[in-house]
């Protein structure tokens, strides 16, 4: 789906590179996964959450080819991130832009 827009999706996971191994074990994913343990990538884009040690908050960003942040979202919960149809049309605009 997101591949026939020339879009590379990529899984970045907080944990260790062991506790990452065990999630995808059980939990494969169709795109890669990068171990952020030092929590480098996740401090640069804002999306470690400051309140009542959540954890994580889901970050979706669209990065196109020189780099340039085309759309991002940063959501409060798990479930606080965009649809698929909603990724795609943003993937669409961006290409034609």
């Amino acid at each position: 789906m997101f591949t026939a827009l020339d879009a590379e999706v990529l899984a970045i996971s907080a944990e260790s590179v062991p506790a990452a191994q065990a999630f995808l074990k059980s939990n494969p994913l169709p795109y890669p996964c990068v171990v952020d343990a030092d929590h480098a990538v996740f401090d640069e884009w804002d999306v470690t959450s400051k309140l009542m040690a959540l954890g994580q908050r889901p970050g979706l960003f669209v990065i196109d080819e020189d780099g340039k942040v085309l759309f991002d979202n940063v959501g409060n919960q798990q479930f606080n991130i965009p649809d698929n149809a909603q990724v795609l049309e943003i993937l669409e605009t961006a290409r034609y832009a």
